[in-house]
């Protein structure tokens, strides 16, 4: 898929992003450009999180996602990663806003969940070109593109002097709500969040509690979300030809050839996974997941 670039005199640029002190000039994107104006929320925490700021991001994203509210953060290592798969986990939208450019991918080890974001309908911004490094100037730019983008900023964890706060910062500057979820003194990386909470943020402790800060906004919630781990429960013995057909619409003598096995076995194991509803069969004997 190749990247978009959009100017800032172009409709599609988010208005939101109009409302920054310094908007960016253009953004370079990739994936679904759908999602950008949609309402979304940012999720922002720390790299070095701790296991009770996993879990409330867990739980946090999955309910956002479940009344279709985009999860912007910024494929960092933490709380931004955790946000993102769990996003991902249960069929929701994502944006990945990044200090870099869209060839120089930082870090390195995010390279395929941001591929993942993308394929999975997805989308990733920056305002840098292409081969654009990431430096610490450059994360705290980015951070003022995750306030932008969402109507509003969900705060997981983080530490004393951490981007968190600089982003938490940039949130309270365009007027938009910031939501806490409180920490126990103890926690090293609650600091920020029962910080904020003392001058003013929302303490949040579920996410009905974000959603009524917004009168004005009908949210609709999902009848019924599953992660896509759950939905899908193939037996071993069917999950090689599944896994087959999962990447592209294959014919019955390519999955054949693909997973060396005979046609006769193929063809009685297609016809097991089309009874169990999991793919569909096309004119020509070709296959593709349901």
């Amino acid at each position: 898929m190749e990247r978009i670039i959009i100017e800032y005199a172009d409709k599609i640029y988010p208005q939101k992003l109009r409302n920054l002190k310094k908007p960016p000039s253009r953004l370079y994107v990739k994936g679904n450009i759908n999602i950008l104006n949609k309402n979304g929320i940012s999720v922002i925490g720390s790299r070095t999180n701790t296991i009770y700021g996993e879990n409330m991001c867990k739980k946090f994203v999955k309910d956002l996602v479940e009344y279709e509210l985009t999860i912007i953060s910024g494929l960092a290592i933490g709380i931004d990663s955790i946000a993102h798969k769990t996003c991902l986990e249960h069929s929701g939208s994502t944006i990945a806003v990044l200090p870099c450019g869209l060839k120089n991918i930082y870090p390195k080890q995010n390279v395929d969940l941001l591929r993942k974001i993308i394929k999975e309908g997805g989308l990733i911004v920056t305002e840098y070109e292409d081969n654009t490094k990431a430096d610490s100037n450059k994360f705290l730019e980015r951070n003022r593109i995750i306030a932008g983008l969402g109507i509003g900023t969900l705060v997981i964890e983080g530490g004393y002097r951490s981007g968190t706060s600089v982003t938490a910062k940039y949130t309270k500057e365009l007027n938009k709500p910031i939501f806490c979820i409180p920490s126990s003194l103890e926690n090293k990386k609650g600091i920020i969040t029962n910080k904020l909470i003392k001058s003013g943020a929302n303490l949040v402790t579920n996410v009905v509690d974000i959603l009524n800060y917004y009168k004005d906004i009908k949210f609709k919630k999902r009848k019924q979300i599953v992660p896509k781990e759950e939905k899908i429960k193939i037996s071993e013995d069917l999950k090689k030809i599944y896994d087959c057909i999962r990447k592209e619409t294959l014919d019955i003598n390519q999955i054949s050839r693909i997973c060396k096995m005979s046609i006769q076995d193929v063809s009685y194991k297609l016809l097991l996974l089309q009874i169990e509803d999991f793919i569909e069969e096309l004119p020509g004997q070709r296959f593709k997941i349901k």
